[in-house]
């Protein structure tokens, strides 16, 4: 097993990704407040951790798998995944996909003016912090990730750094306060969940999925994106790749999975399926060969 690494993150700035650290945020206790826009699959996080902090990782847009604890967890736009002080993590050899979402590291080392509190304000908050004990938590109410983009809008602009902690601390205290609710789709979107799953080889249109949920188009499409944290179309489309991967593996070709896919062309197929996989058809197969190899290799010495 590969051992984690003590991750630290250092100032970037370009068009699609913006890392912030202490240094220009000037916030007690943030370590890293950053933000990515990606437009194409890049390679999977490598397993690591952050020393006395925690990471909080806000999904405006995408899936995307995190592991922790040897358990897969994903999280998909409206939610947000923790990783706590000191725990290895990292995507689990997943690419992440094509997605936005900010994030932020929270150095609980020292009290000493942490996020600008008093000492016992500090303390009671990362106490709740730490008794949350999920790491995945979907956010119904779009209010609490303004919180965070407008604390990162305004460390970017170089503004008062108590305006962004004030900011900040409203974020974790709903955090620690909404992390126990009851979190259940409604029955219309488990509906068309099922709808999907069960028409995987067939040409889903948004219309079919609407009417077995009893909703308008319009309706429909707003309700799924913020329950399920990614558009219908998106969803349909991580379905089919998941199903093509097993079909893959089976020997079919590209072509005969484009077919019983719903996909117009096998040159289609192979595009959607890098786009979700950042590896071609072929290049997955390849992959799984060698990792099976590979493991064979390891039980045998």
């Amino acid at each position: 097993m590969n051992k984690p690494i003590n991750w630290k993150d250092s100032y970037f700035s370009s068009k699609y990704r913006i890392v912030l650290t202490n240094e220009q945020i000037q916030i007690p206790g943030v370590r890293v407040l950053g933000y990515h826009l990606m437009t194409n699959s890049i390679p999977a996080l490598q397993l690591h951790y952050h020393e006395n902090c925690f990471e909080f990782t806000v999904i405006f847009d995408g899936v995307f798998i995190f592991q922790a604890q040897d358990q897969n967890y994903k999280a998909a736009g409206g939610d947000i995944f923790i990783a706590y002080p000191n725990e290895a993590h990292s995507t689990n050899q997943f690419p992440l996909s094509h997605g936005e979402f900010y994030w932020f590291q929270l150095d609980i080392s020292s009290l000493c003016h942490f996020l600008f509190l008093e000492e016992s304000a500090a303390c009671d908050l990362i106490n709740r912090l730490q008794h949350i004990r999920r790491h995945v938590i979907k956010v119904k109410d779009d209010s609490i990730f303004n919180l965070l983009k407008q604390a990162f809008q305004l460390s970017l602009s170089a503004s008062t750094p108590y305006l962004a902690a004030s900011h900040l601390v409203l974020f974790l205290n709903l955090l620690s306060s909404i992390s126990d609710e009851q979190q259940t789709l409604s029955k219309e979107i488990y509906q068309a969940l099922n709808y999907v799953y069960d028409h995987i080889s067939m040409d889903i249109s948004l219309d079919n999925l609407a009417a077995c949920s009893n909703l308008s188009v319009p309706q429909f499409k707003v309700r799924f994106k913020r329950e399920v944290g990614i558009s219908p179309r998106s969803f349909i489309n991580m379905q089919k790749i998941e199903a093509a991967k097993t079909m893959l593996l089976e020997g079919l070709s590209k072509t005969d999975i484009a077919l019983q896919l719903g996909f117009n062309t096998s040159s289609y197929f192979s595009a959607v399926f890098k786009k979700y996989t950042f590896c071609t058809p072929s290049e997955y197969v390849k992959a799984h060969k060698l990792q099976h190899t590979n493991a064979c290799l390891r039980q045998n010495e």
